[in-house]
């Protein structure tokens, strides 16, 4: 077997803890379940996931290791997360209602893309302080070096995309089961205030990363 079944549990333990824990990851999918509704919450969650194999993907490649000697490459990949985190937070604030601007009826006043839905949830998986922590200091505790690599990483890799992207799309689905509820204005309103201030305090906490 790559992984032994014991470290195996544990990792999986860890990995669906990490995944149900409130983060950006966890916040976009209720917003975007919210006020855009399952199919919405699904492509950004897709994104999510693709995200997360980058991540996983360059911890194995020894980015977390080239990171660690280069001070100034992990500055420079902190302040990009850090300021899309809140760019993306500045976004929500300044929206109305619902995602771009919610109806009474319920449905989107300016559209998102499937692609643009999908493009949010990736660059929010890669800039997310947990996930960055996750893959880059714990993911490659699990790996044993005196194996083959490649069998480990999709064990783990399979692992932690089903915890994932099933507790994202959980929240999804929660949220979108309570869109009749928060299908007016001022509902949709405080979900994107909420969403907002939570991520700009995100970047914040990046940028103070260390």
């Amino acid at each position: 077997m790559a992984v032994s079944p014991h470290a195996l549990l544990a990792y999986a333990l860890v990995a669906w803890v990490a995944a149900a824990t409130p983060g950006p990851a966890v916040l976009l999918a209720l917003r975007n379940g919210a006020t855009r509704g399952f199919r919405s919450g699904l492509m950004s969650t897709l994104g999510n996931v693709i995200g997360l194999v980058l991540l996983a993907g360059a911890s194995i490649l020894g980015l977390g290791v080239m990171l660690h000697t280069l001070p100034w490459m992990f500055t420079l990949v902190k302040w990009v997360g850090a300021g899309y985190l809140i760019y993306l937070g500045w976004r929500m604030l300044r929206a109305h209602s619902g995602a771009q601007g919610m109806g009474a009826s319920g449905t989107d006043a300016v559209p998102a893309s499937a692609l643009r839905l999908w493009r949010q949830g990736l660059w929010v998986s890669i800039t997310n302080p947990k996930a960055i922590l996750f893959f880059g200091a714990l993911f490659p505790q699990f790996i044993d070096t005196s194996r083959t690599l490649w069998p480990q990483f999709a064990l783990l890799m399979g692992v932690s995309l089903c915890a994932s992207t099933s507790t994202l799309l959980t929240y999804v689905w929660l949220a979108s089961r309570a869109r009749r509820w928060l299908e007016r204005p001022s509902s949709a309103t405080w979900i994107n205030r909420l969403a907002g201030s939570v991520f700009v305090a995100f970047g914040v906490a990046l940028a103070g990363l260390r």
